[in-house]
């Protein structure tokens, strides 16, 4: 072997992203952020994970009740304890890639909007996983259901015929939802909200996590997957005024557009043509 010479240099393989080893950064993230925006706004409305709160009443109880009654047949059906299934939950990269979504999205679009999780009643009650709302119109515009895709798939195909069918029964229910009237952020449930899917590949959410985690600066590569999501959300929307038939639900698609060309010219830091008519 005398003599012998290695010559250039052995490429190792990337590292592989294990999405559950960013929970603990975007936790620490989504409750800064929920902090911002209560204080804000002068209302405990987020908790620490980012998500719309229930508040202790009457009508919240009952629903955390709902909550643990699904949580508990769900475990059951998964020979585990309740805290056992909500541990491994929060390390399901599916729920990681809601939370890698809500603080990019927020991050993006919060000079103008509001991206907040849904309470986990109206996740498990009418699937909606994001609510964004519109600071200037003071409107709740529409809903997302997030949904993580597996290689070479960013499992939009498995939410297309979920959403058409909200869209032909008029829309979307929140219970927990909310509205800004004369300045102030005001509670409200929300009828025939428009709700779209927001589909991401493992391999974008790999990349979007590393750059989460990179720094406060929006990258190129995170500014791209914003506009895909842009594209796809204009997409669905110009499908779902095909579809639906609610005239409320056609007018907050209508509403909608108005907000998809602000999302538009924020992610790309254009000037936003003032509104015709």
């Amino acid at each position: 072997m005398e003599g012998l010479k290695i010559l250039g240099k052995i490429e190792l393989p990337e590292k592989k992203i294990r999405p559950e080893e960013y929970q603990p950064f975007l936790e620490e993230k989504l409750m800064s952020r929920s902090h911002e925006i209560n204080e804000h706004w002068g209302l405990d409305f987020l908790d620490a994970d980012g998500a719309i709160k229930i508040p202790d009443d009457e009508n919240g109880v009952a629903d955390r009740q709902f909550i643990f009654d699904r949580e508990e047949e769900w475990a059951t059906y998964q020979h585990k304890t309740v805290a056992e299934w909500q541990a491994a939950r929060a390390k399901n990269p599916s729920l990681i890639a809601e939370m890698a979504v809500t603080l990019s999205l927020s991050r993006q679009l919060g000079e103008r909007f509001i991206v907040a999780r849904a309470s986990a009643f109206d996740d498990y009650r009418y699937g909606v996983d994001n609510l964004l709302i519109d600071k200037e119109s003071g409107a709740a515009v529409c809903g997302f259901d997030d949904v993580l895709g597996f290689t070479g798939d960013d499992g939009g195909s498995q939410k297309k015929q979920k959403m058409e069918k909200s869209l032909a029964a008029g829309g979307s229910r929140v219970k927990y939802g909310a509205t800004i009237s004369e300045g102030h952020l005001v509670r409200q449930k929300l009828e025939n909200l428009p709700t779209f899917y927001l589909s991401l590949s493992k391999q974008e959410l790999g990349d979007l996590l590393k750059d989460l985690k990179a720094g406060e600066t929006v990258s190129e590569k995170e500014r791209a997957l914003g506009n895909k999501l842009i594209a796809s959300l204009a997409e669905q929307q110009r499908a779902a005024k095909e579809i639906a038939t609610n005239s409320a639900l056609q007018k907050n698609l209508d509403q909608f557009n108005h907000s998809l060309l602000a999302m538009d010219a924020l992610i790309n830091k254009k000037e936003l043509e003032p509104a015709q008519g």
